[in-house]
C-alpha cells in the first residue's frame, strides 16, 4: 500500500512540474495538431530579424504568417514521406555530424587556452635549452634514466653557467655549441608544455625540468619583446640559374622600383618564383620562425606598408621584399575564430578531448567491469602474437558480447576490443611501453574516448537547447526545399503549358520600354577634317557603307552595334532619341569615338522566350501562394491569440 501512495505521489509531482515548464513556454500556435512554443518561435524571430526585432504587434504578425506558411510546408513534406528519403536522410546525418564537432569539445578549457594563446601571443620570447633526448621508442627504464640525468644536470644550473653546462650536457648538436640559443618564439609554435614552461619563466630565469615528445628540456629565457605579430609579403625573386648576372639584375630591377615601376608589373614579368609571380608576388601571412633568419629579419624591418626591402641574398637566390599589410596587435574577437582552429588542430586539442572525457564519464554513470577487463588481459596475454603484426584476432572473440565497460547507453564489447586491437597496430607493437598491460589499456583508452563521444552525441540535443533548434531548423528546411522543389520549382520549369497560360493572362506585365538601335563608331584618327568627313556620311549612311567609302590599306573605321532599353546605358540614354543622331563623342590617344541612333523602337510586348527568366519567377510565385492556399484549406491551423498577445511590447 505505501509503494502505491509513492507511485501515485510520483506521478503526480512529475506531471505538476512537466505543466510547470509546459506553462513557461506556451504553445503559441498548431498545424495540424503540431505544437509550436512560444521559445521556438522567439528564437528563429530574433534571429531572422536580428536588430529589427523589435516585438511589435505589426513585425510579429507578419513573422507569424511567414512562419505558419512555413510549418504548413513542412507538414507537407512530412506527409509525403520526404523525410524518410535516402538523399535527405543522408544530408540530415551529414549536418548533424558535422554540427556534432563543434559541441564535442570542452568549450570551458577550449576558451581558456585560446585566451592563453592569445595573451602569450602579444611576446615573442628568445630562450635556450639543454635537451636530455629519449629516444623514439625508449623503454620505462631508459626514460627514467635520461630523468635522472635531467635532475643531475638540474640540480648544477644556474642562469650563469647555462651555456657552459649546454655544452657539457646538452644532446641538442644544433644549439649546444651556441648556448643552446633556439631563438624567438611566440605562441603556437611550440609543444604545449614547453611553451607553458618557456612562457611561464621570467627572464633571466631557469625552469624547472619540462618534458616534450623529444625529451626533458631545462629552459632559460634570455629576452622577451613584444610580438611581431604578422606581415603580408610579397617579393620578386632571380634564381641564379636563371640568368648569367643575378646581383646586377635584381639591382636594375631594384632601381626601376624607385624610380615608379609597379611592384605587381615588375613580378610578372621577371620573378623566377613560378607559385606566386601570377599573383603579385604575394606569399602570403608570414609570422616568426616561417623563413630562415636572415629572410625573416629582412621582412620585420620594413617599417610600414609599401616599404620595400633592399636586394636580400638567400640560397634560393636574389629577393626583394614589399611589405602589404601588417597585423600587430590584434583585437581578441578578430583573431579568436583563428586561434580556436589553430588549437583544435593541434596536439593540445588532447588536453581538450581529455577533458571533455573525464566530464562524460562523471556525468555518465561510467562503469568498467573489472573481472571481464581481467580476463581480457589474461587471453590477450595467452595470444603468442598479440603484440606484433602477425596476431590475427580468433573468430569467436569478434563476436564475443561481454561487456568491458557502459557510458550511459553505449557499451563496449570483448568484441569491440580484439577488433579495434586488430587495426591499431601502433598501439600494440610500435608505441610506448611495450607490456601487453600497456597495450590494452591504451586500446582501451581509445575505446573510452569513442564511446563517450559516441554517448554525448545522443545527448545534445538535452543539452544544448541552441544545438537541437538548429538541427530543427536543418531538418525542417530540407523537408521545405524538397517540397519547393517538387510541387514548386520543378513544376515551374518544365510544366510548358501551364507556363504559355500563366504569360497568356499576364502577358501585358512583361513588355520593352523604349528601346534605341545604335552604332558605335572607333575612327582610327584624331584629324577634325577626316572625322568631320565620316561624321557627315555616318549622319545618313549605314555603318557598312561609311566603312567602305574610307577604309583601304588602313581600317579606318570600326563600328559595333547594339539595342538598349531606356535606361540601360548612361551613353546612349544622354543622346536625343531620335533616328540619327549622334552624340559629340571624344578623342583619346590617337583615336575618335561617337554613337548614333540607327532607330527608336516604341514600347512593345516581349516574347514567351524574351521574357522567359520573369516569367518562370512569377509563375514560381503563383504556384507558391496558390501551395500555401491549398496547404490552409488542407491542414488545420490554430493560433493562441492570448499568447500571441502577450508577446508584444
Amino acid at each position: 500500500m505505501l509503494k502505491q501512495v509513492f507511485s501515485v505521489l510520483s506521478i503526480v509531482c512529475i506531471g505538476y512540474f512537466a505543466a510547470q515548464a509546459q506553462d513557461d513556454d506556451p504553445v503559441l500556435f498548431k498545424v495540424k495538431d503540431k505544437e509550436v512554443r512560444v521559445s521556438e518561435f522567439t528564437y528563429i524571430y530574433t534571429k531572422t530579424n536580428g536588430s529589427k526585432a523589435d516585438f511589435s504587434e505589426k513585425s510579429l504578425k507578419e513573422y507569424l504568417d511567414l512562419y505558419v506558411d512555413f510549418k504548413l510546408q513542412v507538414a507537407k513534406g512530412v506527409d509525403m514521406k520526404l523525410h524518410e528519403s535516402p538523399e535527405v536522410i543522408r544530408e540530415q546525418n551529414q549536418y548533424k555530424s558535422q554540427l556534432s564537432t563543434t559541441y564535442l569539445t570542452d568549450r570551458e578549457i577550449t576558451e581558456k587556452l585560446v585566451k592563453e594563446a592569445y595573451e602569450r601571443g602579444k611576446e615573442d620570447r628568445r630562450f635556450s635549452h639543454i635537451l636530455i633526448a629519449v629516444p623514439k621508442n625508449a623503454s620505462e627504464e631508459e626514460k627514467r634514466d635520461a630523468y635522472k640525468r635531467a635532475q643531475n644536470v638540474k640540480s648544477q644550473v644556474t642562469a650563469e653557467n647555462f651555456p657552459e653546462l649546454t655544452k657539457q650536457f646538452s644532446d641538442d648538436r644544433y644549439s649546444k655549441d651556441v648556448g643552446g640559443d633556439l631563438g624567438y618564439f611566440t605562441a603556437l609554435q611550440l609543444p604545449y608544455d614547453l611553451e607553458t614552461a618557456v612562457y611561464n619563466t621570467k627572464k633571466g630565469a631557469v625552469s624547472n625540468i619540462v618534458s616534450s615528445k623529444f625529451g626533458y628540456h631545462i629552459v632559460k629565457v634570455t629576452d622577451v619583446r613584444d610580438a611581431f605579430g604578422q606581415r603580408q609579403i610579397a617579393h620578386i625573386l632571380i634564381r641564379p640559374k636563371k640568368v648569367k648576372d643575378p646581383k646586377t639584375l635584381i639591382d636594375s630591377l631594384h632601381g626601376a622600383l624607385k624610380n615608379g615601376a609597379k611592384f605587381e608589373e615588375v613580378v610578372k614579368a621577371n620573378s623566377h618564383d613560378n607559385k606566386t609571380n601570377q599573383r603579385g608576388g604575394r606569399l602570403g601571412w608570414v609570422s616568426i620562425n616561417k623563413y630562415n633568419k636572415d629572410f625573416e629579419e629582412a621582412i620585420f624591418e620594413l617599417e610600414k606598408d609599401g616599404s620595400i626591402s633592399e636586394p636580400i641574398k638567400t640560397s634560393s637566390g636574389w629577393h626583394i621584399l614589399k611589405r602589404l599589410k601588417s597585423i600587430e596587435k590584434p583585437e581578441y574577437q578578430d583573431v579568436k575564430g583563428e586561434l580556436t582552429n589553430k588549437i583544435r588542430r593541434k596536439p593540445r586539442f588532447n588536453i581538450i578531448q581529455k577533458a571533455l572525457v573525464d566530464r562524460i564519464r562523471k556525468e555518465s554513470d561510467f562503469k568498467f567491469d573489472s573481472k571481464n577487463k581481467a580476463a581480457l588481459a589474461t587471453a590477450m596475454s595467452a595470444e603468442k602474437d598479440f603484440m606484433n603484426f602477425r596476431w590475427k584476432v580468433p573468430a569467436e572473440q569478434l563476436k564475443d558480447q561481454t561487456t568491458l565497460f557502459t557510458v550511459g547507453n553505449q557499451k563496449c564489447t570483448w568484441g569491440e576490443f580484439v577488433s579495434l586491437a586488430q587495426r591499431s597496430h601502433n598501439e600494440r607493437y610500435t608505441q610506448n611501453p611495450k607490456t601487453v598491460e600497456a597495450a590494452i589499456d591504451r586500446i582501451m583508452n581509445i575505446l573510452i574516448t569513442q564511446k563517450c563521444l559516441a554517448y554525448e552525441k545522443t545527448q545534445l540535443s538535452k543539452k544544448y537547447p541552441e544545438f537541437k533548434s538548429l538541427m530543427r531548423e536543418y531538418e525542417e528546411g530540407i523537408l521545405l526545399f524538397e517540397v519547393k522543389k517538387q510541387l514548386v520549382w520543378d513544376k515551374a520549369s518544365s510544366d510548358n503549358d501551364g507556363l504559355k497560360a500563366f504569360y497568356e493572362a499576364n502577358k501585358n506585365n512583361y513588355k520593352w520600354k523604349p528601346r534605341a538601335d545604335v552604332t558605335f563608331y572607333t575612327i582610327r584618327t584624331d584629324d577634325p577634317k577626316q572625322l568631320k568627313k565620316i561624321r557627315k556620311k555616318a549622319k545618313k549612311k549605314s555603318p557598312e557603307d561609311v566603312a567602305k567609302m574610307f577604309n583601304g590599306d588602313l581600317e579606318i573605321v570600326q563600328h559595333t552595334s547594339g539595342s538598349y532599353e531606356e535606361g540601360k546605358n548612361p551613353e546612349v540614354d544622354a543622346i536625343k532619341w531620335k533616328k540619327g543622331s549622334m552624340n559629340d563623342g571624344y578623342s583619346k590617344d590617337g583615336s575618335s569615338y561617337f554613337t548614333k541612333i540607327e532607330n527608336v523602337v516604341p514600347p512593345s510586348p516581349k516574347s514567351l522566350e524574351e521574357a522567359r527568366g520573369y516569367v518562370v519567377a512569377d509563375y514560381q510565385d503563383s504556384l507558391e501562394k496558390d501551395l500555401i492556399k491549398e496547404l490552409r484549406e488542407e491542414y488545420k491551423v490554430e493560433i493562441v491569440d492570448a499568447v500571441f498577445k502577450s508577446l508584444i511590447k
